[in-house]
C-alpha cells in the first residue's frame, strides 16, 4: 500500500496543490493524441504558428500547449521549432511497435466517472464512462479494445511468450482475449499451434 510519506513526502499545502493539478498532465497528453500533434511533428519540426495552421487552431493556445508538452518531456524545442522527444516518437506514433496512445485515451475516457467518485462511494454504484456523456459507447469500447492491443504489442506479449512454455501443445483456447494479440504472439512463437476463441 502506498502511504503519504512514500508517495509525496511530508504533505504540505503545495504538495496537496500539486496533487490536485496532476490531471492537467494527462489532459495535455490526451489533447496531443486527439489532435494528432505528435504524429504531425514526427515527420518535421514546426513552429507553433505552422502547427496551428496545420491543425486549424489558435496560435496563442497552440503556443502554450506546446510549451506545456516541453515541460512534460513530450516535446523538445530547438530555436523556434518543436520536435517530438525520443519517448514520444517511440510510444505515441500510431503504427510503431511501442505505441500506447490508445491506452492513454482509454484511461482518460474515465475522467467523468472518476470526477464523480464521491457519488460512487456514497451510493455504492458503478458509473461507466459512456453513462456520463463524456464519450459515446462505441468510442469507449474501441479505445478499450485498442488499449488492450497496445499493451500486448508494446512488449507485454513478448513477456508472456518468454514465460509460457507451450512445447508439445498444439491447440489453444482464447477466452475473452479481445483482439487476440496475445494468442497471435503465442502462435507465432509456436509453429504448428492453432488457437480458437470465444
Amino acid at each position: 500500500m502506498i502511504t503519504q510519506s512514500t508517495q509525496f513526502g511530508d504533505i504540505g499545502s503545495e504538495s496537496v496543490n500539486e496533487l490536485a493539478r496532476m490531471f492537467w498532465h494527462c489532459a495535455i497528453l490526451r489533447a496531443g493524441i486527439k489532435l494528432e500533434v505528435f504524429s504531425i511533428l514526427d515527420k518535421n519540426g514546426m513552429t507553433y504558428d505552422e502547427l496551428a495552421e496545420s491543425i486549424g487552431a489558435s496560435p496563442r493556445y497552440v503556443s502554450a500547449f506546446l510549451d506545456s508538452c516541453v515541460v512534460l518531456g513530450l516535446l523538445e524545442q530547438s530555436d523556434d521549432k518543436y520536435h517530438n522527444s525520443p519517448l514520444t516518437s517511440r510510444t505515441l506514433i500510431r503504427g510503431k511497435p511501442e505505441y500506447v496512445g490508445d491506452h492513454a485515451l482509454h484511461h482518460t475516457n474515465t475522467w467523468a466517472s472518476w470526477g464523480r467518485l464521491d457519488e460512487v462511494i456514497k451510493e455504492g454504484k458503478i458509473l461507466l464512462p459512456f453513462e456520463t456523456g463524456y464519450v459515446d459507447t462505441a468510442t469507449y469500447w474501441t479505445n478499450y479494445m485498442m488499449d488492450q492491443h497496445n499493451r500486448a504489442t508494446s512488449r507485454q506479449a513478448d513477456q508472456l511468450v518468454g514465460n509460457v512454455d507451450l512445447s508439445g501443445k498444439r491447440k489453444l483456447l482464447d477466452l475473452g482475449g479481445g483482439s487476440g494479440s496475445y494468442s497471435i504472439a503465442l502462435c507465432d512463437t509456436n509453429p504448428g499451434s492453432e488457437c480458437g476463441g470465444h
